[in-house]
């Protein structure tokens, strides 16, 4: 086997794994405690640069890339699944739905109703409209978007609820142009934005029942990508928590669409 035939046959999976190990991890913070990345992409540089330099690979050089290849697969659908948001059923618009808009003004006028009463037995307040604009998604993919938002935000409220936070000033999510804007060709992201208010146990309850909450598979990933904690001036031993969440839509691999 020739040089030309082993780069063309992987290159573009190869590609494409690392760029999906790097994007979800490095920005994440968990990059360095769970997977050391940074010896593979040393290892990988000098077999590309070996490979470079010879007219015909080696078969033990073949080989070796041919097991790594299957590794970066076997590690790219673990890392996927666990971090690929998977919205509950009843955040779907279900199949063969007649009426897809009316479905999610359904949801959000239940999911809203459910919210703010838990909240108001508790003496919480949050945004009545939970951050959704007040017209309905016409479009499927906007419907689909705004019911992750929306199970999103029923997720961090009713983690918020159970911490015994004192209210949610804010809930704002992401414009859609801004999602595309930043989404690569096998990874899209939703963030939605949270300003809530509490004492430092509650706060500290409420992030640690998302991270929690998902790893026992209890709650659809949440990827946090900021969380920012100050003081409140005013209000003896109240901090303001700067929470952005985010769901990850990670495109399904060959090896995952594989029954």
């Amino acid at each position: 086997m020739d040089l030309a035939d082993v780069w063309a046959q992987h290159k573009k999976f190869i590609l494409l794994v690392a760029g999906a190990l790097l994007v979800l991890l490095v920005g994440r913070g968990v990059i360095h405690s769970k997977w050391d990345y940074e010896s593979v992409v040393l290892a990988s540089n000098k077999t590309a640069e070996a490979m470079r330099k010879s007219e015909r690979v080696p078969d033990d050089v073949v080989r070796g890339l041919q097991d790594e290849v299957a590794q970066l697969r076997s590690r790219y659908g673990e890392l996927a699944k666990t971090l690929r948001h998977q919205a509950d059923e009843s955040f779907q618009v279900p199949a063969g739905e007649s009426n897809p808009r009316g479905y999610f003004f359904r949801r959000h006028r239940e999911t809203q109703k459910a919210l703010t009463e838990a909240a108001e037995r508790q003496d919480i307040r949050v945004p009545e409209a939970l951050g959704l604009k007040d017209m309905a998604p016409t479009e499927p993919d906007e419907i689909r978007r705004q019911l992750i938002a929306l199970e999103m935000v029923q997720q961090v409220v009713v983690e918020s609820i159970g911490a015994g936070v004192r209210r949610i000033t804010t809930i704002q999510i992401e414009d859609d142009s801004k999602s595309r804007a930043r989404a690569a060709s096998f990874l899209s992201e939703l963030r939605v934005r949270f300003e809530i208010v509490g004492g430092e146990k509650s706060i500290r309850t409420l992030l640690a029942g998302l991270v929690d909450g998902a790893a026992r598979g209890e709650a659809p990933f949440l990827a946090i990508d900021a969380a920012r904690v100050k003081a409140m001036k005013g209000e003896l031993g109240m901090v303001q928590l700067d929470l952005i969440a985010t769901a990850l839509q990670i495109e399904k691999s060959a090896d995952e669409e594989t029954p």
